[in-house]
């Protein structure tokens, strides 16, 4: 979980009231966090939630705070003035890095204290809510040394030059992505693209190479500077968006004056920031029944208001605006979760159980257990892989067309390498063996673990299967021995099969088969040469992979 480090004498002043000790370890709770350490007036606190964009600076926290202990209530109201800054998208960027957003910020005093915050704040933004960057990227130049209109577009990497920030020397944007520290660190984010995004002034004086470095120039902040332009890219506006008005939002609170910038695509213009708040309408008894709490309307419109909600009654609901940097608020029970963390969990007495309940083991956990002890048995040697994969693992790795299949897919994965959860368990297997060379074979290795297909229908549109697989490498690793290995489990589960014809492309025709038991499916047989060479295996390969 990210931490928060601050002065504890500037959040104090932020937060307008002067607690003890004890009194802002509770206070610090209301803001999903816990404090990590006290060190003189250096505070580091542990926010819980990566979901709170807005809880990763002290003024975030702060804000948060003076509303649970009633100083402040409701959504809060910055000013935001208009201004006739703009800044001009090129359609070059469309199949890039598509979306900006951006705010002026003037009436800046800078002290040490907000230097560091909005420098981590803009840095944990990035790395969290932005995905380290792929979502939303921040940049903060002086907005004294760049001249509107400012100008959003995509140039040929080899063409166009400038210095990056902590640098002397001039360098084009391939020069970046190849030297620069933070050019190497994110250079994944642009690969592919013929052209590179660049962020500059009518006067092309480069402000920065989103999303990867500021220039010197103009992407540097001092203690001297006294105006701000803030922007954020993406590839969705409502990310961008959110991101923008987090950052705005923590200048505010500082007193700083925000002003709103024209954002001009080919097709439309838009105005940021955007504070309209987000609005969702909750039935008053689902609070009560989530939360369990013997309240009444009053009560509760009164625990939201100090949630930073505003809230109206209508006959037996309620209808919430929430402040515009909270991306969180998806459900009733987010909602409710809010009222009951004003209410305060400590507050909250428990309940003794009025039921009589007598705990037993699933019978599934009882197969899947007797399954690991028959593989035991056999001399076979259990691991553990992950649920999480690739598509070319699961796929094009085992003969499949990435056309032909579909996966429960991660929507913001944070690698290529765990994209999606596995539909079979078999290709894990080869991977670890494939991993495991040195080790001497041949090898008998099994696993039993979840597999996910997409299933419509269902609750949640995703059918979750329990599965066995055994994989035996080396010598000796042919479809008769691995029909034996069948023959075995089944005779010791009690079970009885029946064969069916082979689909699994990665399989032998002539030594494979399909297999059926009381209506689970399942395969045997030896795998094909190209495939094994996929994960790097020159012995023969025998799978059995059976539902159970």
């Amino acid at each position: 979980m990210p931490n928060v480090e601050a002065s504890r004498k500037d959040l104090q002043k932020l937060i307008g009231k002067k607690l003890d000790t004890k009194q802002l370890e509770e206070a610090i709770e209301f803001a999903k966090g816990e404090i990590e350490l006290i060190e003189g007036d250096r505070i580091v606190i542990d926010e819980k939630d990566t979901n709170r964009p807005d809880l990763l600076s002290a003024e975030g926290i702060a804000r948060e705070i003076r509303a649970r202990i009633g100083i402040e209530k409701g959504v809060p109201k910055y000013k935001i003035r208009k201004s006739d800054v703009s800044v001009i998208v090129d359609k070059s960027v469309a199949k890039i890095r598509p979306c900006i957003s951006a705010a002026v910020i003037k009436n800046v005093k800078i002290n040490e204290d907000m230097l560091v915050q909005m420098i981590n704040s803009q840095e944990k933004i990035c790395g969290t809510f932005g995905r380290k960057r792929k979502e939303a990227a921040v940049g903060i130049y002086d907005w004294s040394k760049l001249k509107q209109p400012m100008h959003y577009r995509a140039y040929d990497p080899r063409v166009k030059k400038f210095i990056p920030l902590e640098y002397r020397i001039e360098m084009d944007l391939e020069e970046i992505l190849l030297e620069h520290p933070k050019g190497k660190e994110f250079k994944h984010l642009l690969e592919g693209f013929s052209k590179f995004p660049i962020f500059e002034d009518s006067k092309k004086v480069v402000a920065s190479m989103p999303p990867i470095i500021n220039s010197q120039l103009t992407g540097k902040v001092a203690m001297s500077t006294k105006e701000f332009l803030i922007e954020v890219t993406g590839y969705k506006q409502e990310t961008v968006n959110t991101a923008l008005n987090v950052m705005v939002s923590a200048f505010a609170e500082r007193g700083f004056d925000i002003y709103s910038v024209k954002i001009k695509y080919a097709n439309k213009t838009i105005i940021t920031p955007d504070f309209t708040p987000g609005k969702i309408t909750v039935e008053i008894d689902e609070i009560k029944k989530i939360s369990d709490l013997d309240l009444n309307t009053k009560q509760i419109v009164e625990l939201l208001k100090r949630a930073r909600y505003d809230v109206k009654v209508k006959g037996k609901k309620l209808l919430c605006e929430y402040p515009a940097y909270r991306p969180d608020i998806l459900h009733p029970v987010d909602v409710a979760e809010d009222a009951i963390i004003s209410y305060g969990y400590n507050k909250i007495k428990p309940k003794p159980i009025r039921i009589s309940t007598k705990g037993s083991e699933l019978e599934t956990k009882k197969f899947k257990r007797a399954c690991e002890n028959v593989c035991i048995g056999l001399g076979l040697q259990g691991v553990l892989t992950f649920t999480m994969t690739s598509k070319a693992k699961q796929s094009e790795m085992i003969g499949f067309g990435p056309e032909k299949e579909q996966f429960v897919e991660i929507e913001n994965p944070v690698s290529e390498k765990y994209t999606v959860f596995r539909k079979r368990i078999y290709p894990e297997l080869l991977e670890f063996l494939g991993k495991n060379k040195h080790a001497s074979f041949p090898q008998k290795i099994f696993e039993t673990g979840k597999t996910l297909e997409l299933k419509q229908g269902t609750e949640t549109g995703v059918s979750e299967k329990n599965r066995l697989c055994i994989v035996l490498s080396g010598k000796g690793a042919e479809f008769t021995v691995i029909k034996g290995v069948l023959d075995a489990v089944a005779d010791n589960l009690g079970l009885k099969y029946e064969l069916k014809q082979n689909t699994e492309p990665a399989l032998e025709k002539g030594k494979s088969t399909g297999v059926e038991i009381a209506s689970k499916k399942g395969i045997v047989g030896e795998l094909k040469k190209e495939i094994l060479q996929n994960f790097g295996l020159e012995q023969p390969t025998a799978v059995l992979e059976l539902e159970i």
